[in-house]
């Protein structure tokens, strides 16, 4: 019953085709002693015999051969006889596999370290760690979970994490610094599918086919199609279409099961695969057709299943946000008819159909489902009396609602009806209502950003005024993260703006010049100082206002170098986190002041290279460093840095501004070229792994939406 080791496979050429990392599961195998299945049925009849003395012999016999009687006793768990059924339940649950073997690398074994003896969730958690190391490092590990791990959802888990970990390798492949296009001609590669060689896929058919030959358990058969598309090359829909509707009679269907099971995803009473499972296997293979550049299969596949969404919000949403992203409007129509209840009942739902609508040129009906949304959560109870009235509770968290969705919206790049919420709370909520004021302040900021300064001073001129007559009201919106300088500051800085832009100089200068003393940390006030450029002695006075700040930073830096150097309280992690975190603060708003204005160009890109080292990642560091790159005149490099920004917040104004000017700028001084003809760069930029970024925007208190690898983090 032992399967073939891999040891005596050779190439074409004649070396071995097996690498240490591949081998590790054969070489663990073959430490399983071989031994005759006859035998091993009859120590499991054993089990139940009236004589003590033979049914502790056949229980210590077949915990010594181990694995090898792994299939045999699971499948004795089910045995009519109780006594063997139970005994069999307990040898499955605590064989001492050995999970580690000498092959793995010194991390895998450090995970799988006393792994048996550990919960369901601290397992579950390992897996996850095995899925985030390199592919083949980690694939001998995770096909011994999948195969012999006797908690059937962890092993289906370790099934999925196998399936998931060269999609996630492969966009980690597309995202290096590069000015070529990093999709071009990856999609359906057979040289580099999903970033796995030839080579390696070969391994990893033979390996699997394999082990899994005579499983008969979901997780199995997976990774025998699994093995299929490593062979073909191509996502496969047909043959996971089959197992999804094989599975679909052990899935939450059976006639005992509550409401509330079904409801909740979870398994109901002799089912043996749940609905969560069954939604995210069916979107994690629709994320690896489209990854394999087969979009249409994707779309077909997701479409096809769109009965294994659970009937809840939160995965309706991400389901429906993930298609938007991909453009797979298929899904969205689907869901949408197989859920209308609860689309029409949930704004972000009927927001994402709308956006469906409106990319797939249907801007009438997508209007009209924007409508149905922002009337949905009223934020005021209604004037008839015969009409039922909510609780106040009810009503500030339907407001608190629209705040959400706004502020999702704008992140989406939907900034009018991003706008339509804000509004809404603003013109029907009155002034001293916090939710209005916070509607206020933030819709400032993203009209600030579009470069709207008249509008910003409308928005924010009452509520200033407000705060300066109402001590009452000012204390409240502190209580809220409001502080009156800042917001006075930023009125001044807009409303100097706006009469920049009628040319107003003499009280431009005096709003501006207010704005900056309310606030000198927004070194932003100094920069359109800077740029407004009136005449020399107002240049002279801005360019000694900049020297000064310089050197303020320059004295901040050096304060923290020592007073991270010279304390030793804290933790010495925490300390080094917190020493690069200011520091990283301080390169960056040196680097982007001088950028953007004059002083040492080459100073200011190191930098800015510095401070993304201690913060990989960041579309603001990354933001700063592009202008560095500018203002060195690297313009291919500017391009290529600011368009990793713009990739990690696509639908940031400010951002998109910033990457067309440099774009205009090297076609101009390129003519008759085209972006595509930009030369290659490298760049010495450390690149934020995905981990890292979803940790980041955790600190930040910004959850991403939830995606079709997000399992693997939980």
């Amino acid at each position: 019953m032992l399967v073939v080791p891999l040891a005596g496979v050779v190439g074409p050429g004649g070396g071995s085709l097996v690498s240490n990392t591949a081998m590790a599961d054969s070489e663990w195998l073959r430490t399983v002693p071989v031994v005759d299945e006859d035998e091993i049925a009859e120590l499991i009849e054993g089990l139940g015999s009236q004589s003590y003395a033979t049914r502790v012999r056949c229980r210590q016999r077949l915990s010594r051969i181990g694995l090898a009687a792994f299939d045999a006793l699971r499948e004795a768990r089910d045995h009519p006889d109780n006594e063997i059924a139970i005994v069999a339940r307990k040898l499955t649950s605590g064989v001492e596999v050995p999970w580690a073997v000498s092959t793995d690398s010194p991390i895998v074994q450090e995970i799988l370290n006393e792994y048996g003896s550990r919960s369901v969730l601290a397992r579950r958690q390992r897996i996850g760690r095995l899925a985030a190391l390199p592919t083949m490092e980690a694939f001998p590990a995770l096909v011994r979970l999948t195969r012999y791990e006797a908690e059937p959802a962890l092993s289906r888990f370790a099934a999925m994490a196998l399936l998931a970990q060269p999609v996630r390798a492969t966009k980690e492949l597309r995202s290096e610094w590069s000015t070529a296009d990093a999709d071009a001609g990856a999609s359906g590669s057979r040289d580099d599918w999903l970033g796995l060689s030839t080579h390696d896929r070969s391994l990893m058919v033979m390996h699997l086919q394999q082990v899994f030959a005579k499983d008969t358990e979901f997780s199995g058969q997976w990774m025998l199609q699994y093995a299929s598309e490593l062979e073909s090359g191509r996502f496969e829909p047909e043959g996971w279409t089959e197992l999804i509707e094989a599975m679909e009679s052990s899935w939450d269907i059976d006639d005992g099961a509550s409401e509330q099971d079904v409801a909740r995803g979870g398994i109901a009473p002799g089912a043996t695969i749940s609905g969560d499972e069954m939604f995210r296997l069916t979107w994690l293979n629709a994320e690896r057709a489209r990854v394999l550049g087969q979009t249409d299969d994707a779309s077909r596949f997701f479409t096809r299943h769109i009965d294994v969404i659970p009937p809840r919000t939160r995965e309706l949403t991400d389901a429906a946000l993930w298609a938007i992203d991909h453009r797979l409007f298929d899904v969205i129509t689907a869901a949408h008819a197989k859920h209308q209840s609860l689309f029409e009942k949930s704004p972000s739902l009927m927001y994402a159909s709308a956006e469906a609508l409106l990319e797939s040129g249907q801007p009438e009906l997508a209007a009209e489902r924007t409508e149905q949304a922002l009337a949905l959560n009223p934020v005021v109870n209604s004037e008839d009396p015969e009409e039922p009235q909510l609780h106040p509770v009810l009503l500030e968290s339907h407001a608190e609602a629209h705040l959400r969705i706004a502020a999702d919206l704008i992140d989406r790049g939907l900034s009018d009806w991003a706008e339509a919420e804000y509004r809404k709370l603003i013109d029907e909520l009155p002034l001293h209502n916090v939710e209005s004021a916070i509607a206020r302040r933030e819709l400032a900021e993203h009209l600030a950003e579009l470069q709207q300064p008249a509008e910003v001073v409308a928005l924010l001129q009452p509520l200033v005024d407000r705060m300066e007559k109402d001590d009452d009201f000012r204390h409240k919106l502190t209580a809220h993260d409001f502080q009156y300088q800042s917001l006075r500051s930023h009125l001044d800085f807009q409303a100097g703006l706006d009469l920049a832009n009628k040319d107003d100089q003499a009280a431009a200068s005096e709003r501006m010049q207010n704005a900056f003393s309310m606030n000198p940390e927004n070194i932003d006030i100094l920069i359109a100082m800077y740029r407004l450029d009136w005449n020399e002695e107002w240049k002279a006075d801005v360019v000694g206002q900049i020297e000064s700040v310089l050197a303020e930073i320059d004295e901040d830096i050096e304060e923290t170098r020592q007073t991270f150097r010279e304390t030793g309280n804290g933790r010495p992690g925490r300390q080094t986190a917190i020493r690069e975190m200011l520091l990283a603060n301080f390169y960056n708003q040196y680097a982007w002041l001088v950028s953007n204005t004059e002083g040492d160009f080459d100073k200011a890109l190191k930098r800015s290279i510095e401070s993304l080292e201690m913060s990989p990642g960041s579309d603001a560091l990354l933001d700063t460093c592009g202008r560095c790159y500018y203002a060195v005149g690297n313009l291919p490099a500017a391009i290529v840095t600011q368009r990793k920004a713009v990739e990690l917040t696509p639908n940031s104004p400010p951002l998109r501004r910033q990457l067309k000017m440099f774009e205009n700028a090297w076609l101009d001084a390129n003519p008759g070229m085209t972006l595509k003809e930009l030369p290659e760069v490298e760049l010495p930029i450390t690149k934020a792994s995905p981990q890292e970024l979803t940790d980041r925007q955790r600190r930040l208190g910004v959850m991403p939406p939830d995606g079709p690898l997000s399992f693997l983090d939980n």
